[in-house]
């Protein structure tokens, strides 16, 4: 079953979440008689290959619909300004002191609307929930609007200390919710979002389901903001060039991610009409896809040190099959190359390693690189098992032996000494 299959296949089956729920919940028993509606050829076989060609169809166009939104709503540019440079290296050097927080906020408790009296679908209008997901959003309706809540505000879900910024109005589902408006400032959509931050960072460890947050108890809270060069008014501006600097570098992964998908799927649907070629592992170009990590091009020497390469991606491999959850920030994929490290790892294999930050590497089986010239394109890399002894000194403890230990026992140790430039790249997770 390809990708496009499984989620083709899961999209079929959604008609049947209506018929079950916590009470009468789903099993094998009761869904295997049930029909689901697919695809079929002439004879009255299920055409898989139209359903591969209409997923990936429908993946370019969704795709082309999110590049012309970054166009559209001038996102698409991501080059950092001096401002958005110097805002952000500003950071970490910000001025911080706590301010009432009625004197930065107009402070509203929103009117009280029951699901049970509104019908989803029924317009245009957001109606707001205490839940975190699609920015607290339960849907869009039609409804009196005389109940209508003011946009542009920092709101906040009254049992849950849920906080989002809500740029247009909207109706709420109850009056423990609170809306925020900001005072003596004009309101922004960057302005607010650091605000969200803010309120968020500052009073969200006070209130639980059990103590909610109200409007008395809000109105005696201080919240955290920077301050200007007289160390009394917030400084917005600073935090709203931030914000904006933060979107850009966060919309260009997003961007790049779209040109680079676009082309991919437009290999692949071209790539249709030619003759299938068999491959070992499955490899795309885009930068992410749930449960694929990457793959480099380095060949780690298992054995003896080959000609080390400039580790470039060589694509994108999938690790979904493993029992923990990859994750492309922190795991990456190699070819294995040599019997130094039989009968744990075989020539060939793709081995999976988490890159090695700190801590320590004893017993374990790591990636390393030794560079003969302190220079990357002519390092050297090997899998082995690090081994290390200490003793203790006046001055503290110090290695008194490194070794990198083949687990096959034809193989000979790598004795390193402190003239020699070891990195340690990855500590080995598993076979893939």
């Amino acid at each position: 079953m390809t990708k496009q299959q499984g989620l083709f296949f899961a999209n079929a089956m959604t008609y049947l979440k209506s018929q079950f729920g916590y009470s009468n919940m789903c099993s094998w028993e009761k869904i295997r008689n049930k029909h689901i509606s697919l695809p079929e050829k002439s004879k009255g076989e299920i055409d898989f290959e139209f359903i591969d060609k209409f997923l990936r169809e429908l993946e370019r166009a969704r795709l082309r619909e999110l590049e012309a939104y970054l166009v559209a709503t001038g996102l698409n540019n991501y080059e950092l300004t001096s401002a958005d440079k110097t805002a952000l290296d500003r950071l970490s050097a910000l001025h911080w002191k706590p301010f009432p927080i009625t004197e930065v906020f107009s402070i509203r408790n929103t009117h009280n609307i029951l699901a049970s009296n509104i019908k989803l679908g029924s317009g245009t209008t957001p109606y707001l929930c205490a839940s975190a997901e699609n920015n607290g959003i339960c849907g869009y309706i039609s409804y009196n609007d005389d109940l209508l809540e003011q946009g542009n505000c920092v709101f906040i879900g009254g049992k849950t200390f849920v906080v989002s910024y809500q740029k247009d109005d909207f109706f709420s589902n109850d009056s423990h919710n609170i809306a925020l408006y900001l005072k003596n400032y004009a309101p922004t959509r960057l302005n607010q979002l650091s605000l969200v931050t803010c309120v968020k960072k500052s009073l969200g460890h006070k209130y639980t389901w059990g103590d909610s947050v109200s409007k008395a108890k809000i109105n005696k809270d201080t919240i955290m903001l920077p301050v200007c060069a007289d160390g009394e008014t917030p400084d917005l501006a600073t935090m709203e060039q931030i914000v904006a600097a933060v979107q850009k570098i966060v919309i260009a992964d997003v961007a790049k991610y779209t040109a680079r998908n676009l082309e991919a799927t437009q290999q692949v649907i071209e790539a249709q009409e030619e003759p299938e070629v068999e491959q070992k592992i499955t490899l795309i170009h885009p930068e992410y896809q749930p449960g694929f990590i990457p793959l480099y091009t380095l060949r780690a020497a298992c054995g003896y040190f080959g000609e080390g390469r400039l580790p470039e991606e060589e694509g994108w491999i999938d690790a979904s099959c493993l029992v923990f959850t990859p994750d492309p920030k922190r795991h990456f994929a190699v070819h294995a190359k040599g019997d130094s490290m039989l009968p744990k790892i075989k020539d060939g294999d793709i081995c999976i390693f988490e890159w090695y930050n700190a801590g320590s590497r004893n017993g374990k089986i790591v990636l390393s690189q030794i560079s003969e010239y302190d220079d990357a394109y002519d390092g050297r890399y090997t899998i082995k098992r690090y081994h290390s002894e200490k003793t203790v000194t006046d001055e503290g403890w110090q290695h008194s032996k490194v070794e990198l230990q083949p687990l096959n026992p034809d193989f000979d140790p790598i004795e390193l000494s402190e003239d020699d430039d070891v990195r340690t790249i990855g500590i080995f997770k598993c076979v893939l």
